[in-house]
């Protein structure tokens, strides 16, 4: 009989084994397209999955559901953005649901390793939003193929991030680990949850509120399906080793609205538990951070929450008898006392309260007190605040850890303001009472992070409500020292009212201004190790006038003497006015603006005065002159400009040079060009070595720039005999296009040049009878084009170009003509007696028509010998 029990036993166990193996082969396929049916139907989103698994065994008596690497990614504006990526997601669904063929009622969910990335945009819209609408009748709607039934959920760890946008929130949670227990198919049941956090990191407007925190709760929740309330009993959270109570409830009507009932307590917790929470101090040497005294916070909010109406709220925080301090410094803060209560009593946001009626601690043995107070911060915000105390900053790096940095000075404050903005806004500063005075001696900041060392050895502020009085400011920046005094004004309208400029007056005066110490190291661009400065970008909302003078400034590769003027900074420009310079052995005025409205595109636009420059130094040092006057590294002497000039900025404060723009007047007071090679050429193609070394003064000449080019108008350069009239460009890729009109003595000629000249002329009267000689100034049209270092040089002589034959013809022309009328004037004798009106005007048509003639003749042959030229 045992025997058959045994037999019996196996071959059920068998079976069912048998079952276990072979349902889930039955029933996949029906499944898998269950599935992948609902998912499509019933979304707007590409969801797939690698691969799909059925169980009975781990998950008797229900049938396991394992979909694995489950993906989820957004359609239109969230097709870059993947909303889930599910290593491994079991579902375990009731197997009897399966086999009869109805409603699949799931009974337990698990995630493994998934990461959640939900999204809101600014415009509201967002990424989880991926459920298709219903478009079909209530009457005609199928009911869906699963139904929750859950015992149990879980979440193993995850990295779940939201993204708000239209608030400015973010919330991360790394490796997160969450766990549910319940019957969901009952009505009234409780939820027993257990949470953790291994790093909870919440962000509002940018600030970091809670920085990789830990978090471990167990928390209880009354779950009343049908009135669709939840209920948190008596639970524990724990927020890194501060430990929090959060107890009450929230009603979901069916109309929408959320109906919240809460309060939390921390009652009399130790200030160090608190400190953990603050991201500045919770860092790696917080555990030896040192923190004695008592924080108290407690709070409630109960109302309705919808799109219209907050719940009101109330949250009080205490320290009592405070002290921090990290022991391998000497002082402590001391005496930490702060009560704050921020209230409001029935959820409309302007009835909100602010108020810390007073705090007060020591640093060291310096005491600061202050009170604060805010009202109706909607309609018009109310502001009563006190601020008092002596504060020496040398005692802060003794309570502070401050790595490489050095600090001192003594910051003495005492400061009061009580008053609406609405009073601000109608410049009724007679209602804001705002007075005091801030006083700063000895300060000096310096450190491995600061570029310069800051000195201030002193400065003053007083306020009242309508301006602050700067006075004896004296600082020093790296070698830099700057003197000022001023009124800020319109200080308040422009804390408390967006987009109002804060305005100032003021007069600052220098021995020295070092621009490249004060703009940071330089930066190495090539092998040569050429320096680069960075843009000076100019605030924007600021509407300072001030009056400058420094004894010498030093920017770039420019050493600049005895410089004043004023000064106006208004929409992100600088306006120079009447400012005057000394520099490169020059006087330069300037009047213009420099702009930033556009930080990667700033603007120069400047009219210069420049008077007795030196030619070598302005070569030496403007890249400008460099490349669009080269002809200045082959000069010595002075210059005097007056100079229209606007351009482009690069982000290394070079001029564009396809944007530049100028125009104006330069004298060349008294200089000597040699060496330059143009010259050399044109002294080769001439036969003479006088053009090699050119000595020109009181040279007057007008030119612009545009398109990269140097255009000059014609000028003439004189000396004795020697006369050449200048016209052409050149441009930034050093070509040049120049046309010199010269008249050459032929004594500067060499001999090789006259025998050419007079060998031309020889023959040309050979040809035409003539009888015209050249008289002792050669005229030559010079063509200088190729580049700068590689000019190409090409000669037209006298009797080589049309302008210089016509004036050969008209020589020839002459000479005809004396022989014309000289027989006119014997035929006129012979027919003396003969002489009539009538006969005179024969002979004038006689003398025209032999003049015409022998001048059409000459063309003829004067053409024939220049080639048809």
């Amino acid at each position: 009989m045992l025997k058959k029990v045994f037999i019996t036993l196996a071959i059920l166990i068998a079976v069912l084994l048998g079952v276990a193996l072979c349902v889930p082969l039955l029933f996949k396929d029906k499944i898998v397209s269950t599935v992948k049916t609902s998912v499509n139907e019933s979304v707007n989103a590409k969801i797939d999955f690698k691969e799909i698994d059925l169980t009975l065994i781990s998950s008797f008596p229900n049938l396991g559901i394992e979909l694995q690497d489950l993906t989820v990614i957004g359609v239109d504006s969230f097709a870059t953005d993947t909303l889930a990526n599910i290593k491994e997601l079991q579902i375990d669904v009731n197997l009897m649901s399966v086999i009869n063929g109805g409603t699949y009622e799931i009974r337990s969910i698990s995630l493994d390793n998934p990461s959640i990335y939900a999204k809101k945009l600014k415009s509201g819209k967002t990424n989880w939003d991926i459920a298709k609408p219903d478009t079909s009748a209530p009457s005609t709607s199928e009911p869906t193929a699963f139904k929750a039934a859950l015992k149990k959920y879980s979440i193993n760890n995850a990295k779940i991030i939201y993204d708000d946008a239209s608030l400015g929130f973010f919330m991360e949670l790394d490796n997160f680990n969450h766990s549910g227990k319940g019957d969901f198919t009952q009505d009234l049941f409780v939820l027993e949850t257990q949470s953790d956090i291994e790093k909870l990191t919440v962000k509002y407007g940018g600030i970091p509120y809670l920085n990789q925190v830990n978090l471990a709760a167990t928390l209880p929740i009354e779950m009343d399906m049908k009135q669709m309330k939840f209920t948190l009993k008596e639970n524990e959270i724990k927020l890194n080793e501060l430990l929090l109570s959060f107890v009450g409830s929230l009603g979901m009507p069916a109309n929408g609205d959320m109906v919240l009932d809460f309060k939390f307590d921390a009652q009399k917790s130790d200030l160090k538990n608190f400190l953990s929470l603050i991201p500045a101090i919770y860092a790696a040497n917080f555990k030896d951070l040192q923190a004695s005294g008592k924080f108290g916070m407690s709070g409630w909010t109960r109302g309705v929450y919808n799109e219209k109406t907050l719940p009101a709220f109330n949250i009080n925080l205490l320290v009592e008898n405070g002290k921090i301090k990290y022991p391998a410094l000497p002082s402590a803060i001391n005496n930490i006392q702060v009560k704050t209560i921020i209230s409001n009593p029935d959820g409309v946001i302007d009835h909100t309260e602010v108020n810390v009626p007073a705090f007060h601690l020591e640093f060291g043995n310096a005491p600061i007190d202050g009170r604060l107070l805010v009202r109706t911060p909607v309609s018009d915000p109310f502001v009563d605040l006190a601020l008092k105390g002596k504060l020496d900053l040398k005692q802060m790096t003794t309570i502070f850890p401050m790595k490489d940095m050095n600090l001192s000075g003594i910051l003495n404050a005492d400061v009061k303001a009580s008053g609406r903005k609405s009073s601000i806004d109608k410049g009724r500063y007679n209602e804001f009472k705002a007075a005091g005075q801030m006083v700063v001696s000895a300060f000096n900041y310096s450190g491995a992070n600061v570029p310069k060392p800051v000195n201030i050895s002193s400065a003053s502020m007083t306020f009242n409500p309508k301006n602050i009085s700067l006075s004896n400011l004296s600082a020093q920046v790296g070698a830099s020292d700057f003197q000022a005094n001023g009124t800020i004004n319109n200080y308040l309208a422009y804390v408390f009212k967006k987009g109002q400029p804060l305005q100032g007056t003021f007069n600052v005066s220098s021995k020295l201004v070092n621009v490249n110490e004060l703009m940071g190291p330089a930066k190495v661009e090539t092998k040569n190790d050429t320096s680069k400065l960075t843009v000076i970008e100019v605030p924007a909302n600021i509407d300072f006038t001030m009056t400058a003078k420094a004894g010498r400034v030093l920017y770039d590769n420019m050493d600049i003497q005895n410089a004043r003027g004023a000064l106006l900074i208004k929409n992100q420009t600088i306006y120079f006015k009447d400012m005057s310079l000394n520099m490169l052995d020059g006087n330069v005025t300037m009047n213009g603006s420099y702009a930033t409205t556009d930080p990667k595109k700033p603007k120069v636009d400047i009219d210069f005065g420049i008077d007795k420059m030196n030619i070598q130094k302005a070569f030496e040092t403007f890249n400008t002159v460099k490349l669009l006057a080269p002809i200045a590294k082959y000069t010595n002497g002075s210059f005097s400009t007056n100079l229209k000039f606007n351009t482009d900025l690069n982000q290394n404060m070079m001029p564009v040079y396809s944007s530049i723009n100028a125009e104006g007047f330069t004298n060349i007071i008294q200089a000597i060009v040699q060496g330059f090679e143009p010259m050399n050429k044109l002294s080769m193609a001439l036969n003479t070595d006088k053009l090699k070394k050119l000595e020109v003064s009181n040279l007057l000449a007008k030119f612009r720039i545009e398109e990269g080019r140097l255009k000059v108008s014609p000028f003439d350069i004189k000396k004795g005999d020697f006369s050449m009239n200048v016209q052409g460009s050149n441009g930034l890729d050093q070509s040049m296009d120049y046309k010199l009109a010269l008249n050459v003595p032929r004594s500067m000629l060499g001999s090789q040049a006259n025998a050419t000249v007079n060998s031309l002329i020889s023959q040309f009267n050979s040809k035409t009878g003539t009888n015209v000689s050249v008289g002792e100034t050669v005229k030559v049209n010079a063509l200088l084009g190729g580049s700068i270092l590689k000019p190409t040089v090409k000669l037209q002589l006298a009797n080589d170009n049309k302008a210089a034959a016509q004036s050969v013809l008209a020589q020839a022309v002459d000479q005809k003509k004396a022989e014309v009328e000289t027989r006119a004037k014997e035929e006129v004798t012979k027919l003396k007696e003969q002489a009539t009106e009538q006969v005179k005007q024969k002979v004038d048509t006689v003398k025209k028509q032999a003049t015409e003639k022998v001048k059409s003749e000459l063309k003829n042959k004067l053409k024939g010998f220049l080639g048809g030229r």
